[in-house]
Order: C-alpha cells, then sequence, then structure tokens
C-alpha cells in the first residue's frame, strides 16, 4: 500500500498527540514502513514527535508515590 505525502503528514500529526510516549511512535513506523518501502521512516518520526511535544503537557504527570 503507497500512501502519499499528505497521507503520511497527516497521520504524523494525528497520532503524534495520541500516543503516551513518544517511543510507541517507533511502533506505528515500523508497520508504515513495512506497507511502504519508500517511507521515510526519519522524516516521520520527527514530525510525529513534533506533533507530541506541542500538546504534551508535563504539568499533570503525577509521578508521586504516596507513603
Amino acid at each position: 500500500m503507497n500512501m502519499n505525502r499528505v497521507q503520511l503528514e497527516w497521520m504524523a500529526d494525528t497520532f503524534g498527540p495520541m500516543v503516551g510516549w513518544p517511543t510507541q511512535l517507533n511502533q506505528i513506523a515500523d508497520e508504515l514502513q513495512k506497507a511502504n518501502p519508500n517511507f521515510n521512516r526519519d522524516k516521520w518520526l520527527r514530525r510525529a514527535t513534533d506533533a507530541w511535544e506541542e500538546n504534551y503537557d508535563p504539568l499533570h504527570v503525577d509521578d508521586e508515590i504516596p507513603y
């Protein structure tokens, strides 16, 4: 399945903010690479990670362990 640039950019912009942590984007990139041999993994991961960073709000991270 070949996807065009517009579709891949939309996926990066949409899926980037949906994941809990950007390392999960690697799994999505793995599947996209399997489906499209011309897939530019590094470019897609940069765009998806940028989209994740734009929506990441560290103020809502509660990592306190109550004793």
